[in-house]
């Protein structure tokens, strides 16, 4: 492993090992494709947002339907049930980076076609699922255009600032969607569709050119592909384990924010409420990120991941106490800081992904996490409506998440096996003697 030099002033001192050095923002923002990545990745995301917000008020506004107004917001959410690991496998076909800028494109047109007036809800409504199954080859060729443009240990520091930027670039999303759209969901649209322009010529000015890993006359059919894809993910032990420990940990810290309109009314408050639970979760992850990746070095981080996946069930549990509003603040600030680890169990994954194999991976996991989130919160809620109080729904959650999470860490992967698999699947390195000949 190559050596960092040491700040001494004394040049003789031994330099320190890479993976006790801790990367700085500094390293992420003074990479050009780093910093364009990430504003691309802000523009794109808030686009996202907003979107969303515009396009369920487009069709209340026209049908005044609560269930097709909801149905126009949760469309966005299927095509993880099948079709984004499809996707992943066609996305890993082609180069991340213009599959990244051709899904900017065809969101911007296809949110240009809602700009139509008069478009029945039908079509509407096929348009916006078209722009929600886009999503998920977006991100999984967002996640694997990372991975080439920031390595080592950098890559965890790069996840955080890209996961706190979509944290903060969807909550703008969100309030300006609300506001623009109140005065004009068209406008509103319009956007929309510049936010995903810009993105897309963000990454094509600012971004390199990397070709697909994967030769053409290596391809077999997209169902083979995609099947050889989540065989992978099972069998690799590191892969399968890290994957699991997202699922799980997403699947617990969902809870408070899914319900938190639920204990606003346990509360005996309204939406304010609702929405200070749902802000301070959101705050409290934004911050717990950036300084976990940060501030603790990547071995102790590496090592600190596997206690603190026990930290998120463990919050759950003091629901139990039912406790006051400023209870319930304090719980959903507890929850938003333990998804911290988040970005060290994203950097390892996309590190142990082999290039060529990121689109379909990525997207099986992501497809996982969203329907990890969305059983638990529905659970829970079902639950509640059957008359037992939230705080004992939440509670109750956390005791079986303690047990969850001891399933999923039982084995975890030491980190030999953590360092082997990351070697394994790094690009082979040019040979310099091979190099120098053909100079």
């Amino acid at each position: 492993m190559s050596q960092q030099n040491s700040e001494s002033p004394d040049a003789s001192a031994p330099a320190a090992p890479e993976e006790e050095r801790k990367p700085t923002f500094g390293d992420v923002f003074g990479n050009r494709e780093a910093a364009a990545f990430l504003a691309a990745f802000c523009l794109s995301s808030a686009g996202a947002m907003l979107n969303r917000v515009a396009v369920t008020f487009l069709v209340w506004s026209n049908t005044n339907s609560a269930a097709l107004a909801a149905a126009s917001f949760a469309i966005s959410f299927a095509p993880y049930l099948g079709l984004a690991q499809l996707l992943g496998a066609i996305v890993d076909r082609y180069a991340y980076r213009s599959v990244m800028i051709l899904c900017d494109l065809l969101r911007a047109a296809l949110v240009a076609l809602l700009l139509i007036p008069g478009m029945p809800v039908p079509v509407m409504m096929i348009v916006v699922f078209a722009i929600a199954a886009v999503q998920p080859a977006y991100s999984a060729a967002r996640t694997a255009t990372l991975a080439q443009v920031v390595t080592g240990e950098a890559l965890p520091v790069a996840i955080a600032l890209n996961l706190s930027a979509s944290g903060v670039a969807q909550i703008i999303g969100y309030l300006s969607g609300g506001l623009l759209a109140a005065i004009d969901p068209y406008t509103a649209l319009a956007i929309n569709a510049a936010m995903f322009t810009l993105s897309a010529l963000t990454v094509f000015l600012l971004v390199e050119h990397r070709p697909s890993a994967n030769r053409h006359e290596e391809r077999r059919h997209v169902l083979v592909e995609t099947g050889a894809g989540l065989k992978m993910l099972r069998e690799n032990r590191v892969l399968r384990t890290v994957s699991l420990s997202m699922w799980g940990l997403y699947a617990l810290a969902a809870v408070p924010e899914g319900v938190a309109v639920l204990w606003a009314v346990h509360l005996g408050g309204g939406s304010v409420t609702q929405g200070a639970i749902m802000a301070v979760d959101a705050a409290a992850a934004i911050v717990g990120l950036l300084l976990f990746t940060r501030f603790v070095r990547p071995s102790l981080r590496d090592r600190l991941i596997r206690p603190l996946a026990f930290a998120a069930p463990l919050v759950l549990v003091t629901a139990l106490l039912d406790p006051p509003l400023y209870g319930v603040v304090l719980i959903a600030i507890g929850i938003g800081l333990s998804t911290a680890i988040m970005a060290p169990l994203n950097g390892t994954l996309a590190q142990c992904i082999p290039d060529g194999w990121r689109g379909r991976i990525v997207s099986a996991v992501n497809g996982g996490l969203q329907l990890c989130q969305g059983a638990a919160i529905a659970a829970v809620g079902f639950v509640a409506e059957l008359g037992v109080p939230v705080p004992y729904v939440v509670g109750v959650w956390g005791l079986l998440g303690l047990g969850i999470m001891a399933l999923v860490t039982r084995n975890w992967p030491s980190a030999e096996e953590i360092r082997a698999a990351k070697a394994a699947a790094a690009p082979p390195r040019p040979d310099p003697v091979a190099r120098d000949a053909a100079a």
